[in-house]
């Protein structure tokens, strides 16, 4: 059955089973991810592994005005969220409770790391004018966790519910 603006044919094929696992998968992808970067941003080596050129250094970009909010490194916050959208995703495959909250808040999780990935690709495109190949690794996993879950009618509807009352 559709719900809104997404087809029957990208909802239906995915089991609810499913679609939490690669969620939970995707989030350790971007743990990992996020962990290295991380890793990098206190290094006082030059990384061997993602500079490539001009175009694409990590360091350029780990080391940046654009790396830290309020002396926090984006890595941290990375993989703090992907850690909350593991956690929650797990929750929701293991406990089935509340499931309206987790739902809601996993939507609101990814659509938050969504806009902020695409905040930091505008930073790398707009001001710095490199790119990191680790950050943009996270971008794609933020993309795919944001798709899995907003194609989901279970996070739709319980997003709504959070800001819309079901009662007449």
């Amino acid at each position: 059955m559709a719900d809104g603006i997404f087809p029957s044919t990208i909802t239906a094929p995915m089991s609810t089973r499913t679609r939490l696992l690669t969620i939970a998968i995707l989030s350790l992808a971007g743990i990992a991810v996020s962990a290295y970067a991380l890793k990098l941003h206190y290094s006082v080596e030059p990384s061997t592994f993602c500079n490539f050129n001009a175009t694409f250094n990590c360091d350029v970009v780990n080391k940046s005005w654009a790396s830290q909010i309020a002396g926090v490194p984006v890595a941290l916050l990375g993989i703090i969220g992907y850690a909350l959208m593991l956690v929650v995703s797990l929750w929701l495959l293991l406990m089935k409770k509340l499931p309206t909250l987790a739902w809601g808040g996993l939507a609101l999780a990814s659509l938050g790391g969504l806009g902020f990935s695409l905040f930091l690709t505008g930073v790398e495109i707009f001001d710095l004018k490199t790119f990191c190949v680790l950050c943009l690794g996270s971008q794609v996993v933020m993309l795919a966790i944001a798709l899995l879950v907003w194609t989901s009618v279970e996070a739709r509807h319980s997003f709504r519910s959070w800001f819309f009352s079901s009662a007449s």
